[in-house]
């Protein structure tokens, strides 16, 4: 998907210690087989561009459109109604963020895993509390709820989060920003325990498919 999203502009590093760009454009395909009468597997494409608020901490969406481009389909009110505008956002600045990111975004996705089981990250030890501050700000600059999302990074009940993010605010995490290189070591060591399972054959050539779909190939 990374070859769909573009950024401009020079980085803004922001607390603890993540950089990102001030502007992300993005076009993507999106499904849409599940509305009315269009057939299943036809494809249109979301074009969107974010502009990174610092007054804010997120980042804010300054155009969103759809383009049918090879589908056979008519942007319609009803399409629109089924088209999931914050999950494709959400996508287009995971992408977007920095690749040493994604081990804490995948921490939260993976249930099987805690950050309580990761050696160095339990019982809000200075890490843990580091922990706490990304992956809050990766919520808040993706405009999602960074309290829910911190809880379910890290395998917390919420008022556990919540301590522990206010814990972050009084050791300085969401004020400087010259902690990615312990962030990162983090990331590492988190990294082995929610690395997805290689792709088969069959799903590799699925997915080239989707991609080849996706760009009007037939």
């Amino acid at each position: 998907m990374e070859q769909y999203v573009r950024q401009s502009g020079s980085s803004i590093v922001v607390p603890p210690g993540i950089s990102v760009k001030p502007v992300i454009d993005a076009t993507i395909p999106v499904a849409t087989g599940g509305v009315g009468a269009l057939r299943e597997g036809d494809l249109a494409h979301a074009t969107c561009r974010l502009e990174y608020s610092e007054s804010a901490g997120r980042y804010e969406i300054a155009a969103f459109g759809l383009d049918r481009r090879q589908a056979e389909i008519e942007i319609t009110g009803a399409l629109w109604r089924t088209v999931r505008v914050q999950e494709i956002i959400q996508t287009v600045i995971d992408i977007s963020l920095p690749l040493w990111t994604r081990p804490i975004s995948d921490l939260r996705r993976d249930h099987s895993v805690t950050a309580r089981d990761i050696p160095g990250l339990e019982g809000g030890s200075p890490d843990a509390i580091l922990l706490t501050a990304v992956a809050y700000r990766i919520a808040e600059i993706s405009n999602e709820n960074p309290a829910l999302a911190v809880a379910e990074t890290l395998g917390l009940k919420q008022r556990t989060a919540t301590n522990w993010i206010q814990r972050a605010r009084t050791d300085g995490y969401f004020s400087r920003t010259d902690h990615e290189k312990q962030a990162r070591m983090i990331a590492k060591a988190i990294e082995p325990l929610v690395a997805p399972p290689m792709a088969t054959r069959e799903q590799a050539e699925a997915q080239l498919e989707l991609m080849r779909k996706a760009h009007g190939h037939r």
